[in-house]
């Protein structure tokens, strides 16, 4: 059984058999959509390349650097597991980076090879009962992450615009930075400063309307303001300010793997090139497409390493190499860490199944 398949099971462990609902049909049908995105994503970087003077770079590709690249990638990876830990600890003391490492190795994995990035889902409702921790604190854990990445991603990618000449990079890009920084610095601070009113709104709702409407749907609106309590617990000013700093510290990690890249295929190194590099590629993954974010990716990185100045051909070299850089190293390590933690799905099934029976 595949280590997808296991996850969905521990996710649906309770679930009826069902006929296919409208939310699996969506499913579905964003799944195509995105799948096609893809396709038109790869065919933009594909349609003027040689693929024997792609052949021929990576054949002369100097693959030390990918192994400098593999181990300041792991370098990064080990400050996310690190964040993640330090969030969870707001809430469950007992916790430890050890603890926090499987389940985070094991839902990039997941996300890798997935669609709808359905390692996060994983992350939040399935693995937090191996770990001795709320599903609650793990999903208000995992909101919190992906605003601080992004708000990074932001800054870097401001950054590194900053040492391009004026026009050198498409409007286009410039106005979705400025927008998409302003919208997560924004977020933040409501996160910071409205979290606990609007929690004490909705409970105050949810009391008023309690026997006017469904009851499942007054217990949704607890639900949404238990998230938030969670997340006003996950950020306060010192701990967002922790959460900030390391951030940038894993993403340090990960630039080192395209600065590595960089240089192997021969291109000047440009740590203002790398920051644009890592950034748009990254950034590019929240367009919906297939699993392990193929096309947009691909688009935004030979995107970027044609604005550094590359070739056609050293752009889609790079393109690829860095995909397969930051992808498979991660897949594997999560694969590796599902083969010898099967705890992390059983674990979920045995509390699912003690529910059921009302222990």
């Amino acid at each position: 059984m595949g280590f997808g398949q296991r996850a969905v099971e521990a996710h649906n462990v309770n679930a009826p058999a069902t006929e296919p609902s409208s939310g699996s049909r969506g499913g579905i049908a964003r799944l195509i959509v995105g799948c096609a995105l893809s396709a038109i994503c790869l065919y933009f970087v594909f349609r003027n390349i040689h693929f024997s003077d792609v052949g021929h770079a990576l054949a002369t590709f100097h693959w030390p650097y990918l192994l400098v690249g593999v181990a300041s990638l792991a370098a990064g990876y080990t400050a996310r597991i690190y964040r993640w830990k330090m969030l969870l600890a707001t809430s469950a003391r007992h916790i430890t980076t050890a603890a926090c490492a499987p389940p985070f190795l094991a839902s990039i994995a997941l996300n890798n090879v997935l669609p709808f990035r359905l390692g996060d889902v994983v992350r939040a409702l399935v693995f937090p009962a191996a770990m001795g921790v709320t599903r609650t604190a793990a999903t208000a854990t995992l909101v919190l992450e992906r605003l601080v990445d992004l708000l990074t991603l932001l800054i870097c990618l401001a950054v590194a615009a900053s040492f391009f000449p004026s026009g050198a990079l498409p409007a286009a890009v410039v106005d979705a930075v400025l927008a998409l920084a302003v919208l997560g610095s924004v977020t933040l601070l409501a996160v910071i400063f409205f979290t606990r009113p609007i929690v004490r709104l909705l409970h105050a709702v949810a009391d008023r309307l309690e026997g006017k409407i469904p009851a499942k749907l007054v217990k949704v609106i607890h639900v949404v303001a238990d998230l938030g309590t969670a997340l006003g617990d996950v950020s306060g000013i010192r701990t967002l300010l922790a959460a900030l700093a390391i951030s940038f510290v894993a993403w340090a990690g990960e630039l080192g793997l395209y600065l590595s890249l960089m240089q192997g295929i021969g291109m000047t190194f440009s740590l203002p090139g790398g920051l644009l590099l890592m950034s748009m590629a990254t950034i590019a993954t929240l367009v919906p497409s297939s699993p392990g974010y193929v096309g947009p990716y691909h688009l935004a990185a030979f995107t970027a390493a044609h604005l550094m100045g590359g070739s056609e051909t050293q752009a889609m070299t790079l393109a690829v190499l860095c995909h397969l850089g930051v992808w498979l190293p991660t897949t594997i390590a999560g694969a590796v860490v599902m083969l010898f933690n099967r705890n992390l799905f059983k674990a979920a099934r045995t509390q699912a199944v003690r529910v059921e029976a009302g222990e």
